[in-house]
């Protein structure tokens, strides 16, 4: 699923609460890759075009060494237990081995 939030409890933020968190899940029997959907959940948070945010992506991580990462292994089994944590414009991107990817947004003074 693209650019979806898929836990509307986390878009509701009010001044005391702490800042949303945005979670979508990657397909990875669907046609996009895991690098893809990170530039669409990306661009979606930081309110960008897509080809903007895989610039982002690119700049962070090696988009193809991503896709890779969490592919299943030669024999088909699935890769668990893993996750990958990056920074993109001081918002925090986990990649799970399951599919989840949580980007967190900044925190603190700098906080945009």
């Amino acid at each position: 699923m693209h650019g979806q939030n898929t836990d509307p409890a986390s878009s509701v933020s009010t001044p005391s609460s702490s800042p949303p968190v945005y979670r979508v899940y990657h397909d990875p029997d669907g046609t996009a890759t895991l690098s893809t959907t990170v530039a669409h959940a990306l661009a979606d948070c930081l309110g960008i075009d897509v080809t903007e945010s895989a610039a982002y992506v690119h700049d962070s991580v090696d988009p193809d060494a991503l896709d890779a990462l969490f592919r299943p292994r030669h024999d088909g089994a699935p890769r668990t237990g893993g996750s990958l944590v990056f920074h993109v414009h001081d918002y925090c991107v986990t990649v799970f081995s399951d599919g989840e990817i949580v980007i967190e947004p900044p925190t603190g003074p700098g906080r945009r």
